[in-house]
């Protein structure tokens, strides 16, 4: 019998388990329990079912998705007994969660973080620009969500720049392929007007690249305005909440991103016929005023002067001068300017009293209020 050193059994077992698995990670999904976080830096917990449970251990920054007690989780990784301690434990490279479940939980756990973080503020939100020219689209260029999208566009309006960024809109990669193409888009300044992010239905695992916490960011961050409809109606992502507007369906998004033709022309037309109809009735009222004129001048010019002479009496009574011919006086102080309130009238001050005709300096010997009646 050979007898090994601690550490020679320890890396033997390794090896062992090494080639158990063909040197590949390692998938094994089970329920959590225990989950905890040391010095912000290390997640371990146990997976565990019902004859069964593995410790596992990761570092934070390759837990992608909100986890905690009672979540039913895949940890892809791989086994290994750990010298320092003698713990044999799975060593994980990512976790996915597994179960309608445990996703539905994660997302919510996800939304409330995100929610008071700020990122669905609706006062935050961007009204779109009613005719765009210039489209930044981020979907598949396989999916009938893009062939949609392209269609009812073409059918609307068209003549629009689209420029495509083809990503994975599911799956391990998804979310780093989105985020990528929603960034791109970005760097060009003011290249683009609208920024789209669209596909078509599917389960809730395989729409859970759009409530990615990394997507929801970029769009959050996103300069240029964004419109996001992802799956059916009756779905709804973070991707979505965190967007400026949001689609029900890729064809619903087309139909908010630019109006049909046929109602923009009915438009143009009522517009313009309400402008041709107000300059025929300017044009009705010119011809029946020169029409009076040159029938019965006598009548049209009297009424004019009738105008003018009120707006000459309406004026003339605004005039002081008349206000001094009905018995009233009007006083200056010694630069010429009226004097209005008992205040000024100071004992010893110098002033003038200008009456209908003519005017008369005099000398204040003392003032009086008149009590209010």
């Amino acid at each position: 019998m050979r007898i090994l050193l601690v550490s020679e059994f320890v890396e033997t077992v390794n090896l062992l388990l090494k080639e158990a698995f063909t040197g590949e990670s390692v998938a094994v999904e089970g329920e959590v329990s225990g989950y905890r976080v040391s010095q912000g830096q290390w997640v371990s917990f146990d997976l565990k079912d019902d004859k069964a449970l593995v410790n596992v251990f990761l570092p934070v920054w390759n837990l992608r998705v909100p986890i905690e007690d009672g979540f039913r989780v895949r940890v892809f990784g791989v086994p290994r007994v750990y010298p320092k301690y003698g713990k044999f434990s799975l060593s994980a490279e990512r976790i996915e969660l597994a179960g309608e479940g445990a996703l539905k939980k994660a997302l919510a756990l996800l939304r409330a973080r995100l929610e008071q973080e700020g990122l669905f503020d609706p006062s935050r939100k961007r009204p779109l620009p009613r005719f765009p020219e210039r489209i930044a689209l981020v979907a598949s260029r396989e999916s009938a969500a893009y062939g949609d999208f392209i269609r009812v566009l073409g059918e609307r309006w068209g003549g629009l720049q689209i420029d495509l960024s083809h990503v994975l809109v599911q799956g391990e990669r998804a979310p780093d392929d989105i985020v990528r193409a929603i960034e791109q888009a970005n760097a060009g300044g003011d290249a683009y007007d609208v920024l789209v992010l669209t596909r078509g239905g599917g389960s809730l695992e395989e729409l859970m690249a759009f409530n990615d916490e990394r997507v929801v960011h970029a769009i959050h961050a996103s300069r240029i305005p964004t419109l996001v409809a992802i799956g059916h109606e009756r779905d709804l992502t973070l991707a979505e909440e965190a967007a400026d507007v949001r689609g029900s369906t890729p064809t619903d998004c087309a139909r908010r991103l630019v109006p049909d033709r046929r109602d923009i022309l009915y438009e143009l037309s009522t517009v313009s016929g309400g402008i041709e109809q107000a300059l025929r009735r300017q044009l009705d009222d010119g011809r029946s005023i020169l029409e009076r004129v040159f029938v019965s001048p006598t009548l049209w010019l009297r009424a004019l002067r009738e105008r003018l002479e009120a707006q000459m009496r309406l004026m003339a009574s605004f005039n002081p001068h008349a206000v001094l011919s009905r018995g009233y006086a009007m006083i200056r102080d010694d630069r010429g300017h009226g004097i209005g309130t008992i205040s000024e009238f100071v004992p010893g001050r110098q002033v003038t009293i200008v009456v209908r005709d003519g005017e008369a300096d005099s000398t204040i010997l003392c003032r009086r209020k008149t009590p209010k009646k």
